[in-house]
């Protein structure tokens, strides 16, 4: 969803609200057209990652007032923001921090957000026509910028990992075996490169355990109630009482 929104005075559209990233960003051309100087900015302890899977070193943070809504009724937070130096059709991106401090409830379906306030609620709406054309603009590598964390707290992509849908069939070969003590349509799927020992092994393991294999609906016979079964501890003695 993308909305206006307005910080240190300026009024800024293009901003992505997005609740999978867990930074708040503004990019460089923003960061320059505000007039704010890079002497303001703070040194970050780790990099970013997520901008088209790669890591990338911020210029610094900065805690700037964002504000919404109207003279009458103004909510206004400082926010820190890690300013990065690449292009992007958003000049922002507002992370499930920013939600969190506003508290701020969000419904992509109708592209709104709403915010409580000293006099009342704000509502913020977004533009679909403007979050389209955004989206057409950006490159098919940069669409993992949408989901950006610290280094300090994720484990970082290999670069050289395989993007894109992965067919698990390229992965391992596999063939069919049938089941020890087991009728011959009862098959199992196994690795294809196991050694002779390791596949007699599994295969005695499946054997073992075959009474938690359902190989058709008749086999489901449902979970204990002694497992599923609750119970309210009521008198049935006591007579019911309307709540008002």
């Amino acid at each position: 969803m993308a909305i206006r929104a307005n910080l240190v005075g300026w009024e800024i559209n293009r901003v992505l609200i997005d609740s999978k990233s867990s930074v708040d960003i503004i990019f460089v051309n923003a960061f320059n057209q505000m007039k704010l100087s890079r002497t303001q900015l703070q040194p970050l302890d780790s990099p970013l990652i997520g901008f088209g899977g790669k890591r990338i070193d911020a210029l610094g943070k900065i805690s700037l007032p964002v504000s919404f809504g109207g003279q009458e009724n103004t909510r206004i937070e400082y926010v820190t923001f890690d300013v990065v130096d690449l292009y992007y059709p958003y000049n922002a991106i507002f992370d499930r921090g920013f939600a969190n401090k506003f508290s701020a409830a969000n419904h992509m379906g109708y592209l709104c957000m709403k915010m409580p306030a000293l006099h009342g609620t704000i509502t913020i709406h977004g533009s679909k026509k403007e979050t389209r054309n955004i989206e057409r603009a950006i490159y098919k590598s940069q669409r993992n910028i949408n989901s950006v964390d610290s280094a300090k707290n994720t484990e970082p992509e290999p670069l050289d990992m395989p993007k894109g849908k992965i067919d698990v069939k390229d992965q391992e070969e596999t063939k069919l075996v049938p089941s020890k003590n087991a009728v011959s349509d009862r098959k199992v799927t196994i690795g294809a490169n196991l050694s002779k020992v390791e596949e007699t092994k599994l295969i005695e393991t499946l054997a073992r355990n075959k009474d938690v294999f359902a190989w058709s609906a008749s086999d489901l016979k449902g979970v204990s109630r002694d497992i599923i079964q609750h119970s309210f501890d009521i008198n049935p003695k006591m007579k019911p009482k309307k709540q008002l």
